[in-house]
C-alpha cells in the first residue's frame, strides 16, 4: 500500500497538472489571444495612420488662403489658393479613423494579456535547468 501510494504522488510530480482545466481550453484561450492582438495590431495602425492623416489635414487647411478682389463695377471675386475640400476630407477621415482605433488598441491590450494569463494557469514539473533543479509548481488563476 506504501509503494502504491509512494508510485501515486511521484506520477504526480513528474507529469504536468492542470487543475479543473480541459486541454481544448487551452486551445481556444491561445485562439482569442491570437484574435486580440491582431485587433491591437489593427487599433495601433489606425490611430498613428488617423493622426498623420489628421495632421495633414491640419497642414492643408492652414497652407489654404482666399482672397476676395473687387472690380470696378462693384463685383467681388472669391478665390482659393489650395485644396480646403481635400484639408477638411483628410481631417475629418483621419480623426475617424484615430477615433476608431484608441478603443481596438485598448480592448485588443487588454484582451489580449487576459487570455494570455490565462494560458498560464496551473502546471507542476520537474525543472532540469542547470541553475535551479529541482520541483516547480506555479499556480495561477
Amino acid at each position: 500500500m506504501k509503494t502504491f501510494l509512494l508510485i501515486c504522488i511521484l506520477t504526480g510530480f513528474v507529469c504536468q497538472s492542470y487543475a479543473q482545466q480541459i486541454e481544448g481550453n487551452k486551445e481556444l484561450y491561445f485562439e482569442k489571444a491570437e484574435k486580440f492582438r491582431k485587433m491591437k495590431t489593427t487599433g495601433q495602425v489606425l490611430t498613428i495612420g488617423g493622426s498623420i492623416l489628421a495632421a495633414a489635414g491640419v497642414v492643408t487647411l492652414l497652407n489654404s488662403s482666399t482672397s476676395t478682389t473687387t472690380d470696378s463695377y462693384g463685383q467681388t471675386d472669391t478665390s482659393v489658393d489650395g485644396n480646403i475640400i481635400a484639408g477638411i476630407l483628410m481631417y475629418l477621415s483621419g480623426s475617424a479613423c484615430a477615433g476608431a482605433g484608441v478603443p481596438l488598441w485598448i480592448v485588443g491590450g487588454i484582451n489580449e494579456g487576459r487570455y494570455n494569463r490565462k494560458l498560464e494557469t496551473v502546471t507542476l514539473r520537474l525543472k532540469m535547468d542547470p541553475q535551479a533543479t529541482g520541483l516547480a509548481l506555479r499556480y495561477r488563476f
